[in-house]
């Protein structure tokens, strides 16, 4: 019979805005693990807008996935089977075999994660999401206090944290973002100093009344029109940190660069892409102890939004292009 497994495949490949349909979940039997296999069973899996760059012919750091090939994406999970001390049975692990209940695993395919923050933790705050917030601020960005700092995409996974940490850096905050209820959030609990809904208004208005003199530094996070923007309301010598373009990722060419672009000259501008797919094992391991002793004491605090189910995966994901949910989305797996 085999032990049971569901999976979310491709169906197609997507073509222009994402839908859940572009995707199924498939049920199907793992074999049996054999002596040196780990066999783990998921129970919360983290949803991302980079994992749009391997759907279609896209020419990037992500491999395509073709249709019928699992979702892939980081998870935690239980140990359910091993023979390896250093992964013993019962222990919670991060891995990166996609979105599926259950899969088998080499142990050096899996990271063994703490047990005294909440799991899911693992995935956000301190997952990718929080050491990309990290790289943009401290390693990019690093505002002095007084500075102005805008955030686009301010209430998003990566955002959301970017905005606390530019805070305890002394910096003056300013973000975008598409809701009342985000908003809200980022005043009360993230303590940014303005905040726009661009939905209602602007960046270009936003900032002509928010920051009169220009900007120190811009943590770009959608690419597109704001950083067109940007490109112009920025001080000189002032520094960009590039981390993510989700405006043109359902766009036929998401790698175009933006106009305007003679400004960076004009104002001996820095820009700088960063990747956290980049840092060694131990460059990471560091950024998330320095992030976990913040979180646990409360400096900084996770926006999540923890949808129920790995059926609602698809779902969650697709809504990730129009603004459909607040910070941090995470699966929670039943199984």
């Amino acid at each position: 019979m085999g032990i049971p497994t569901r999976q979310v495949q491709l169906a197609r490949q997507p073509e222009g805005q994402i839908r859940a349909s572009d995707f199924r979940v498939v049920e199907s039997a793992l074999p049996e693990p054999g002596p040196e296999d780990i066999l783990v069973r998921n129970e919360w899996m983290s949803v991302d807008p980079y994992m749009r760059l391997g759907l279609g012919d896209r020419k990037g750091f992500l491999a395509p996935l073709q249709p019928g090939e699992v979702m892939q994406g980081a998870a935690i999970g239980i140990v359910e089977h091993s023979l390896d001390p250093a992964i013993p049975e019962g222990s919670r692990v991060l891995g990166n075999m996609g979105w599926r209940t259950r899969f088998i695993a080499r142990p050096d395919q899996l990271t063994p994660v703490s047990s005294d923050v909440p799991p899911h933790w693992h995935l956000g705050i301190l997952g990718l999401t929080g050491v990309t917030a990290y790289l943009g601020v401290e390693d990019v960005l690093a505002p002095q206090p007084g500075e102005t700092l805008f955030i686009s995409g301010a209430s998003g996974a990566v955002g959301s944290i970017a905005v606390q940490l530019a805070k305890l850096r002394g910096a003056r905050v300013l973000g975008t973002c598409s809701s009342p209820e985000k908003a809200s959030w980022l005043l009360q609990e993230a303590g940014i100093d303005a905040v726009s809904d661009y939905r209602q208004e602007t960046t270009e208005a936003f900032l002509a009344r928010e920051a009169t003199e220009g900007v120190n530094c811009y943590f770009d996070n959608v690419g597109g029109p704001i950083l067109e923007c940007l490109l112009g309301k920025m001080k000189p010598y002032g520094r960009i940190a590039l981390c993510g373009a989700i405006s043109q990722y359902e766009a036929g060419d998401y790698r175009r660069g933006p106009a305007d672009f003679f400004s960076v000259i004009e104002k001996s501008l820095s820009l700088r892409g960063f990747n956290a797919f980049l840092l060694t094992p131990q460059e990471n391991a560091d950024i998330v102890e320095w992030l976990k002793a913040r979180a646990v004491d409360g400096r900084i605090r996770p926006f999540e939004t923890i949808v129920d189910g790995l059926d609602r995966a698809a779902e969650a994901f697709a809504r990730l292009f129009n603004g459909g949910y607040l910070g941090k989305v995470i699966v929670q797996i039943h199984e």
